[in-house]
């Protein structure tokens, strides 16, 4: 049975969160412990510092033996190695999951605010699968996964996943192997969905029984603008804190225009090594384009600053959603819109000039959110038939707790940064793991494919300017792109009805996906007695599993397809109050496919009731591209959304989206 309470405090139950990462650096203050009560009883794991025990303590926040006060509950290293982050990708997740409130932080006075992790209450449980730079072996990943569901935590979250060129089948790959025995032993996974984009079908960690993560942007931009000597402002991104004028005094060249004798002048314009005169480039501003993929923007950075160039104003439509990092050193990126009219002003007059401002960082900005240009897409081929990424988070200019070591991100001169920026899915993916931790806090009872469906169904579709969420090129968003939508922090709180994705769904899903039952013996945790793979087992079924969202693939608008869906009831409590409740169902079908829900009505007349319908999906003519809609299920207090996508069995199918 499921219970629920919402009149509890949203951490009252302690939920533990086990972050699989680089390590974490505990003296943060983003880790304070001061507020924190004894770490729960049910706790089991250990704090193994390994040869950092001098220096590296667990707390109240970080947990250590479940009979010490402690935060950071659980620190695990690989072999003898200390679980201290020295990398800081492991800090920064972990922060934003979970950090404690702090208020005035920023990188070096960029972004000042109030910070705060997604579930402050919760507490934490680090494993270092991630010693160093040289990435992780599956079998430590596997192991990280044993000792988690032993040391009895309540959530994992994991940043990171195989390259889409590389992804797995699920027999094969380690996330979804651990992944599956934590799901069944009560554990909500959650995974970001890789940083493949835009391509189409480039997302990873897809399994259903994962809650997987794509990235967003924000409301806050990390600006750095150029000023011509026309007096016009060309808005840039970017970090930089450049020691150079305000006023346009610098001289500004495209590059192609100091191209060296002999060289191919797409090298030259592109600023790739060894390219360049330095004569010509030597006390100016360079305007270098970014099209091509051998060499990033640090590259051209230091190529442009080793000829003697003051600046770099780099154009590129994508990369310039994200604030890369350059130091002191004026560099900011601009669209290619905005390149021309740079370029422009460079070839009408003789003696162009130019200027790169020092960073500020606006909030309010608008549109937000729009998807991330990188964060990985559907649709998924690894399963088919199941709609991923499952729902997106802010993973764009993210700020939050560094390690106290750093050297890399460190200003010349000053101490290292208490707080750092970056952005990637892995940003995104703690965002949910937080607010799944919350609802667990809630919801004590609640199972992982619960907390996934309140997260799911809840989700929003819409901007801050209250029109349909946008990829960062403007072109419309789909499902493919951000699951069920955007996150929300409250409403999985109290989502009125929930997609409960059982044991056996699962078991059926690796049966229609074409495993045998060795194959399953080999994946799960613990199998039914009797259980069999069913004698109709095509991977036309995945889609009948009860997921929070509806994928079809391959449909066949003649013969049409039909899909159950089951809800359970979780509002109100076992004492009826509120729980008799009438739902009725809105559908928001695309031109050309016909959807009917049956019944149209749910009467709910107690909790933990569960009540099935069907959707039925034709078409009078072939789908000429994937198509995409939603059913959702409200009785005025509640909205229940299921997000669906349909691709056509008849020829090449347009994606029709970046």
């Amino acid at each position: 049975m499921i219970e629920s309470n919402p009149s509890s405090d949203s951490n009252s139950m302690d939920a533990i969160i086990g972050i699989l990462d680089t390590g974490i650096w505990p003296e943060s203050e983003s880790f304070n412990d001061e507020t924190m009560g004894p770490i729960p009883l049910r706790w089991n794991g250990t704090c193994a510092n390994g040869h950092d025990s001098s220096t590296f303590n667990c707390n109240k926040f970080v947990l250590q033996q479940k009979d010490n006060w402690s935060k950071i509950v659980r620190c695990w290293r690989n072999q003898v190695r200390t679980p201290r982050d020295m990398m800081g990708h492991g800090t920064h997740v972990a922060y934003t999951a979970a950090g404690v409130e702090v208020k005035d932080v920023s990188y070096y006075g960029l972004a000042a605010v109030t910070a705060k992790g997604g579930s402050p209450g919760s507490r934490l449980a680090i494993y270092q699968v991630f010693p160093s730079q040289n990435g992780s072996h599956g079998s430590t990943v596997l192991a990280a996964f044993d000792d988690a569901i032993a040391d009895g935590v309540d959530v994992l979250s994991l940043s990171f996943g195989s390259s889409s060129f590389l992804e797995q089948e699920f027999i094969n790959d380690p996330i979804a192997l651990g992944a599956f025995p934590s799901v069944q032993n009560g554990i909500t996974v959650v995974c970001s969905a890789g940083n493949d984009g835009p391509n189409p079908g480039s997302v990873v960690n897809s399994a259903p029984w994962i809650l997987t993560v794509a990235a967003s942007t924000i409301d806050r931009v990390f600006e750095s603008d150029v000023v011509l000597g026309n007096n016009k402002v060309i808005k840039g991104t970017g970090i930089n804190f450049a020691n150079i004028q305000n006023s346009p005094v610098y001289p500004i060249i495209y590059a192609k225009s100091a191209k060296k004798s002999g060289v191919d002048e797409n090298a030259t314009r592109n600023c790739e090594p060894n390219s360049m005169d330095q004569e010509i480039i030597k006390g100016k501003i360079v305007v270098c384009d970014n099209e091509d993929s051998l060499y990033p923007q640090i590259n051209k950075q230091d190529e442009v600053k080793k000829l003697g160039g003051i600046g770099v104003i780099l154009i590129d439509d994508e990369l310039r959603g994200v604030a890369f990092n350059f130091g002191t050193f004026p560099m900011t990126l601009i669209s290619s819109k905005d390149g021309a009219k740079v370029l422009s002003y460079i070839n009408s007059t003789k003696n162009p000039v130019a200027t790169i401002l020092p960073t500020t960082a606006p909030a309010n900005y608008k549109p937000a959110p729009t998807i991330a240009y990188f964060s990985s897409g559907g649709p998924s081929t690894i399963p088919k038939n199941i709609l991923k990424p499952d729902i997106a988070a802010p993973g764009v200019n993210i700020l939050a707790a560094w390690i106290g070591n750093d050297t890399v991100q460190t200003l010349k001169g000053k101490d290292p940064p208490l707080y750092n920026v970056f952005s990637g899915t892995s940003m995104a993916c703690p965002h949910v793991s937080g607010i799944a931790a919350a609802v667990k806090s809630r919801n004590p009872t609640w199972s992982p494919s619960a907390i996934r469906s309140a997260i799911m169904t809840t989700a929003v579709q819409t901007n801050n300017m209250k029109a349909p969420i946008t990829t960062e090129k403007g072109t419309a968003a789909t499902p493919y792109d951000f699951g069920a939508g955007e996150v929300i922090t409250t409403g999985p709180l109290q989502p009125g009805l929930v997609y409960e994705t059982t044991a056996i769904d699962y078991l059926n899903f690796l049966c229609y996906h074409g495993y045998n039952i060795a194959t399953i013996k080999i994946m799960a945790n613990t199998i039914p007695d009797g259980f069999t793979c069913p004698e109709e087992s095509s991977i036309d079924l995945i889609s009948n599993i009860n997921y929070p969202s509806i994928a079809i693939s391959n449909f066949d608008e003649k013969a049409g397809r039909r899909v159950n869906r089951t809800l359970t009831n979780v509002a109100g409590n076992v004492k009826m109050e509120d729980a008799k409740t009438v739902y009725n169902i809105s559908i928001d079908a695309p031109a050309g496919l016909d959807v009917q829900v049956v019944p149209d009505k749910l009467h709910f007349s107690k909790f933990d009731e569960k009540l099935s319908y069907q959707v039925n999906f034709s078409a009078a003519n072939p789908l000429k591209k994937d198509v995409f809609g939603s059913i959702t299920w409200s009785n005025g207090k509640y909205k229940v959304r299921n997000t669906f996508a349909i691709s056509s069995k008849s020829g090449s199918v347009a994606l029709d989206k970046k």
